[in-house]
């Protein structure tokens, strides 16, 4: 039941913002997966299936020049994150992160907004830092959500886009996965056995999107972003 619950409020999630999957997953499935390895693989699957029913709901909004630096970037980067999850310990830099992340994410809600002039070098930088958290930890979406907060990116765009990264980041990654013998048996056991959950979710979310406004959403996403960040520290400092 348990496990039901939680990819029933994740999807939820993701359908309505285009991330945070993996923000409320990952805690509830680690009270009864103890092993991270086990998790990321299943939250990358989850993830690709939830970004394929919002892709074809929001394709009319994808912006494909803007995201394909990401994409190649994020692809880049995804085998270096694979092989830190795999060989070495990755806490450290997690703390970093997410200690970044939370702080971007507080400065956003007071209104501060980076100027940046090169978007298409910007692309690219958060493209890499998105691919080596999504290959550590399944956590693709901080760099991206927040640098399309930064620009102010509408709404529809905004999960367009990212759902869109999205599919072609978990695809690599689960490639991956494979070759590297991190998905087994169980782990796709249970994948297929909460599919109904996260059907339910995700067409939840989508709806629930359509209700919400421009300015509730930019909140919405930075407090998820912000959130995100800090459980990032605090589950490194207790692994």
């Amino acid at each position: 039941m348990l496990g039901f619950i939680s990819i029933l409020l994740a999807s939820v999630t993701q359908g309505m913002t285009g991330f945070g999957f993996a923000l409320i997953a990952v805690p509830l499935l680690s009270l009864f997966i103890p092993e991270i390895r086990n998790i990321t693989p299943i939250i990358v699957i989850y993830s690709l299936l939830t970004n394929i029913i919002i892709a074809y709901k929001a394709r009319h909004y994808v912006n494909f020049k803007k995201i394909i630096p990401l994409i190649i970037f994020g692809i880049a980067a995804t085998p270096i994150g694979t092989l830190m999850l795999i060989y070495v310990k990755v806490q450290p830099l997690k703390i970093v992160i997410g200690l970044i992340v939370t702080i971007t994410a507080f400065a956003m809600l007071k209104n501060l907004k980076i100027e940046i002039k090169n978007e298409k070098i910007a692309y690219s930088i958060v493209g890499i830092l998105s691919g080596f958290l999504n290959g550590s930890a399944g956590l693709s979406g901080p760099p991206v959500v927040l640098f399309l907060t930064n620009q102010n990116t509408d709404k529809d765009v905004f999960r367009s886009n990212l759902t869109f990264y999205g599919i072609a980041t978990n695809i690599f990654a689960i490639i991956l996965f494979v070759l590297e013998g991190v998905i087994n048996i169980s782990v796709l056991r249970f994948t297929i056995y909460y599919i109904p959950a996260l059907i339910i979710g995700v067409f939840l979310g989508i709806k629930l999107s359509a209700k919400i406004n421009e300015v509730l959403f930019r909140k919405l996403t930075i407090y998820l972003i912000g959130i995100l960040g800090f459980y990032t520290v605090i589950s490194a400092i207790l692994k």
